[in-house]
């Protein structure tokens, strides 16, 4: 889990001022934390957010406790792909779940015992979920990519074929 969520937000919006002569109010972002095992919620309407997974301790993955694998962006209309997309290879393209079957080689890394387990189950057991949550669209684009380059999480880009 992110342990200091709240400081990644003040970091962002001082090198939104600092970089890009951005000003972000403070209280156009606000987030929860889902600890595992977690069930998945309803996105607030007319949000749109940005969603961090990370290895609990329960992963015992040479990866690490608090390890992110995946940040995410929904906007305000996705309410399925920020409920319960992730969580199962065949809802739709490019999910955690799909990343993680099709990507043995990194099973060991992040603790995934294989497909022996149903990839979705194991999300809910073995990761936390930090949420961000924005009234800004633009916004929320910009935290993603922040948030991608700040944290470093595995499953990024283009994860469809595996070895």
């Amino acid at each position: 889990m992110i342990t200091n969520s709240q400081q990644l937000i003040n970091d962002f919006i001082s090198d939104m001022a600092s970089f890009a002569s951005k000003d972000v109010n403070p209280s156009q972002i606000t987030f929860d934390s889902w600890a595992a095992p977690h069930s998945s919620k309803d996105l607030p309407p007319g949000k749109a957010a940005v969603y961090v997974f990370s290895l609990t301790g329960l992963a015992k993955a040479p990866a690490g406790i608090n390890r992110v694998i995946k940040v995410g962006k929904v906007g305000p209309n996705s309410n399925n792909r920020f409920r319960y997309q992730h969580y199962s290879s065949g809802s739709a393209n490019s999910t955690l779940a799909a990343a993680i079957e099709n990507n043995p080689v990194l099973w060991g890394y992040i603790g995934f015992p294989g497909n022996t387990v149903n990839s979705g189950d194991w999300l809910r057991k073995y990761t936390d979920r930090n949420n961000f949550y924005f009234s800004d669209f633009a916004i929320c684009g910009v935290f993603e990519v922040y948030a991608r380059a700040m944290l470093g999480s595995i499953y990024e880009g283009s994860l469809s074929g595996g070895a």
